[in-house]
C-alpha cells in the first residue's frame, strides 16, 4: 500500500472525529484483543513511513485519539473480570451450614453475624478474613428508678425506690468480629472471633468482652457461641441490648454436633456445654456452687422459606459443696419452643415459649433459691415471648416485642425475691444511607415480688449505628 492512499485516508478520518464515540462503543461489543481494521490500518502505515510532516502529525493525533478511547474500555473490561473472579472466591469461602442457620440476615439485625459476601473481605492464597462489626451509641432516659443504667434489665427495678430520673450516654454495645475462614480439600473449615464493650461494672465505660469464639468444620462446632438451648431467629431486634425477660440470650463454651435430616428442612444438634449455675445460699451455710458434669442439650428444627421453628431440651446437674462435706446435687430440665413466620413478605412474627426446674441461669434468674437458714430448692421457672418486625421500605423497620417471666412462689423464699417480671419495647430504626441507622425505641417493665410488693419503668432509648462495610 504506498504512503499517499494511507495518507487520504487517514486525513479523511480525522476530519469525522464525531465518529470517534462510536468507535468507543463498538469496542465494547467486541473483545478487546480482536482486530479491529482501524487498527490494522495504523499497523500497516507504521510499516511504511510517512514523510510529509502535515501527513504524519494527522497521523498521529489520530493514534492518539484512538488509544484515549480504547484505554479506558479495556480497563472496564479488566475490572469487571477482577469483581466477577472476586465474587466467585467470597462465595467458594461460603457455607450453607454456617452462613444460614444463625439468624436470617436482615435489615437492622443485630443478632445475625456479619455477612462474608459482602465488605472488607482479606483474600491469601487459601484463607479468607473478614472483618466485620458495628459502632453503636445509645442515649438513655430513664424517667423512674431502675438500677441497670446500661440496659433495661427489669429484673434490676428497685420496689420502693424514691422516685428518680437518669441520663446515661455510651458505646459499650459496639461489636468488633473476625471471621476467618479456609478450605481444607472440599471442605470451608471456619473460626469466628466477635467482642463488645459490656465488660466490667455498670455505668462504666466498658471493657472489652468475649461474646463468640469458636471452629466449624462440617457437621462439627467447638468453643464459645450462642447455646444450642435459643434460637438466633427468633431474637428480638430491640435496640436495648438486654432484650426480652423470657429470652435465652446465653453463649457458653459447647461441643455441638450439628446435623441434617435429609433435604425436608428438618436438622437435629446435640451438644455437651458449660454448666453454669447460679445459686442463691442459705444464711447459716458455707460453700460454693459445684457441677461436675457438663449440660446435655439437643434441639429439632424445621427451616422454611417463610418461617422455622426449634423444640430444645436441657438436662443439666446442680450441685454445691459445703466447706468440708461432699458434692450435693440434683437433676433439672427445661424446654425453649421457639418459631418465627412471615406472614407477609415484609412482615415476620416470632413467639417462645420456655419452662422447666433450674434453668432460670439460661434467662438471668437463679437456679437454686434459699428456702430456709439451712435449706434450698431447685426454682421453677415458665416464660413467654411475642413479637413482630415490619419492614415499612428500604430505610425505615420496626419492632414490637412483649414478654413475662414467673418464677415459682416456693415457701420459705425471702419476701424481696422476684416473683414476676415483664417487657415491652417498641422501636421505629431508619437507615438514611447504607450501613448506618438511626433509631429511637420505647421501653417500659415491671417487677413483682414475692410478697407482692411491685414497681415499674419507663425509658425512652435512642441510638445511632454505623456497619463496618
Amino acid at each position: 500500500m504506498s504512503s499517499k492512499i494511507i495518507a487520504r485516508t487517514i486525513s479523511e478520518l480525522a476530519d469525522l472525529r464525531w465518529m470517534l464515540p462510536m468507535v468507543g462503543l463498538c469496542l465494547f461489543a467486541v473483545p478487546v484483543h480482536s482486530e479491529d481494521s482501524l487498527a490494522s490500518l495504523l499497523r500497516m502505515a507504521e510499516e511504511d513511513t510517512l514523510e510529509d510532516p502535515l501527513l504524519l502529525t494527522q497521523f498521529t493525533e489520530f493514534g492518539e485519539s484512538l488509544d484515549a478511547i480504547e484505554s479506558p474500555v479495556t480497563e472496564v473490561l479488566q475490572q469487571l473480570d477482577l469483581d466477577s473472579s472476586e465474587r466467585l472466591n467470597r462465595r467458594s469461602f461460603t457455607s450453607e451450614a454456617f452462613d444460614r442457620s444463625l439468624g436470617e440476615q436482615q435489615q437492622n439485625n443485630f443478632t445475625a453475624f456479619p455477612d462474608f459476601d459482602r465488605g472488607i473481605v482479606v483474600f491469601g492464597e487459601e484463607a479468607a478474613l473478614k472483618i466485620g462489626g458495628f459502632v453503636k451509641a445509645d442515649f438513655i432516659s430513664d424517667f423512674d428508678p431502675i438500677d441497670s443504667v446500661d440496659s433495661f434489665d427489669t429484673s434490676e427495678i428497685p420496689v420502693g425506690a424514691a422516685d428518680r430520673k437518669n441520663s446515661r450516654f455510651h458505646a459499650r454495645s459496639s461489636r468488633l468480629s473476625f471471621d476467618t475462614r479456609w478450605k481444607v480439600q472440599r471442605e470451608v473449615v471456619r473460626a469466628f472471633v466477635e467482642a463488645d464493650f459490656f465488660g466490667g461494672d455498670d455505668g462504666g465505660n466498658g471493657s472489652f468482652r468475649l461474646r463468640h469464639a469458636y471452629g466449624t468444620m462440617g457437621y462439627f462446632t467447638a468453643g464459645q457461641t450462642w447455646t444450642t438451648f435459643t434460637h438466633p431467629s427468633a431474637v428480638p431486634q430491640t435496640l436495648d441490648f438486654e432484650g426480652a425477660v423470657s429470652n435465652v440470650n446465653r453463649r457458653q463454651g459447647l461441643v455441638r454436633l450439628d446435623l441434617p435430616l435429609g433435604d425436608s428442612g428438618w436438622s437435629w444438634a446435640v451438644s455437651l456445654e458449660d454448666p453454669r449455675i447460679q445459686i442463691e445460699i442459705p444464711n447459716g451455710v458455707t460453700g460454693e456452687g459445684r457441677t461436675e458434669t457438663p449440660d446435655v442439650i439437643t434441639h429439632l428444627k424445621l427451616e422454611r422459606d417463610r418461617g422455622d421453628f426449634q423444640a430444645a431440651f436441657v438436662v443439666r446437674e446442680l450441685g454445691f459443696q459445703p466447706v468440708g462435706d461432699p458434692v450435693l446435687t440434683d437433676t433439672a430440665w427445661g424446654f425453649n419452643f421457639t418459631g418465627s413466620a412471615k406472614p407477609l413478605n415484609d412482615t415476620r412474627v416470632y413467639s417462645q415459649i420456655t419452662f422447666g426446674e433450674g434453668i432460670g441461669s439460661y434467662r438471668g434468674s437463679p437456679d437454686v433459691v434459699s428456702t430456709g437458714p439451712n435449706s434450698a430448692s431447685i426454682l421453677p421457672m415458665f416464660g413467654w415471648m411475642i413479637g413482630c418486625k415490619h419492614v415499612w421500605n428500604d430505610r425505615l423497620t420496626s419492632n414490637l416485642t412483649y414478654s413475662e417471666l414467673i418464677l415459682d412462689p416456693i415457701a420459705g423464699q425471702a419476701g424481696t425475691n422476684l416473683r414476676q417480671t415483664n417487657y415491652l419495647a417498641v422501636n421505629l430504626i431508619h437507615n438514611p444511607v447504607d450501613r448506618v441507622f438511626i433509631g429511637i425505641e420505647y421501653l417500659c417493665g415491671t417487677r413483682e415480688n414475692q410478697d407482692g410488693d411491685q414497681a415499674d419503668a419507663t425509658r425512652l432509648q435512642m441510638s445511632f449505628g454505623f456497619y463496618l462495610p
